[in-house]
């Protein structure tokens, strides 16, 4: 198996104030997807934890579509490894609409953390369970570095609780997106649509931290999170392209009903 596809329904959870899938929920239904294939491969979470493994993703990269899918719309997501080294896998997805309609595409780089010393494990010992298929959604899997600057125009203040955390123990790193949405002005939400979306998860937090989400526009358009820890050093950054919505159709003329 070179890739694999999963089909979800768009719910409630996953949808913003216009009943269109937040980048947020992109992120969940690509790990999700990815997470499938794993157990597919007999290399999920659950099967590495035996050998004292753990998954961590590192980055994330996503390019958005104009057309978003809405409450409702059957979406389909597949994912595939597309490029193996000593100790990162970079897994490309695509996701569209049942019909074939493209959303939004990209990857994410994963590394195999070795519980008992806390560093990276090499993926040598893996290689024949993690198939390749050489076919990537960007012209390259280069890292780009994302130089904080530009004013700050949003604070915000999160103490880490129980509903953050995931099963390792560690804050989720899908909240570290919803504390960077939430960073953000209702205005620039309803106004700005992300059209490209990186994120670098640098440290781990944990329950009871305190985190500090600080927005800086360092263009017009384009915006830089840094979240930081009560030390003040940087557990996640997140970049993110934005453009003017376009105008869109009453949700109630396009729903999809059963």
């Amino acid at each position: 198996m070179q890739q694999y596809s999963h089909n979800y329904s768009v719910t409630a959870a996953d949808m913003d104030t216009a009943y269109r899938m937040t980048p947020n929920a992109v992120l969940l239904y690509y790990q999700d997807a990815w997470a499938r294939f794993m157990g597919c491969l007999r290399m999920a979470a659950f099967d590495v934890v035996k050998q004292n493994r753990m998954w961590v993703i590192a980055e994330f990269n996503a390019w958005f579509e104009q057309r978003n899918a809405h409450w409702g719309d059957e979406i389909v997501v597949t994912v595939w490894n597309s490029e193996l080294t000593a100790l990162r896998v970079y897994a490309d997805f695509t996701i569209s609409l049942a019909d074939g309609t493209p959303i939004a595409h990209g990857y994410g780089v994963w590394t195999l953390l070795d519980i008992l010393a806390h560093r990276l494990a090499p993926l040598a010992p893996f290689e024949a369970q993690l198939p390749v298929l050489q076919r990537m959604t960007t012209p390259d899997h280069r890292k780009e570095r994302l130089t904080p600057g530009g004013e700050v125009r949003q604070q915000l203040i999160h103490r880490v609780n129980p509903i953050n955390l995931d099963f390792n123990g560690h804050v989720n790193n899908r909240t570290y997106l919803s504390i960077a949405m939430q960073t953000a002005s209702a205005e620039m939400t309803d106004q700005l649509a992300v059209r490209r979306l990186t994120i670098h998860w640098l440290r781990e937090t944990f329950l009871g931290d305190t985190l500090t989400s600080r927005l800086a526009e360092t263009q017009p358009g384009v915006f830089l999170t840094t979240i930081s820890n009560q030390d003040d050093v940087p557990v996640a950054q997140i970049f993110a392209e934005t453009a003017p919505r376009a105008a869109e159709p009453d949700i109630a003329e396009i729903a999809t009903r059963q």
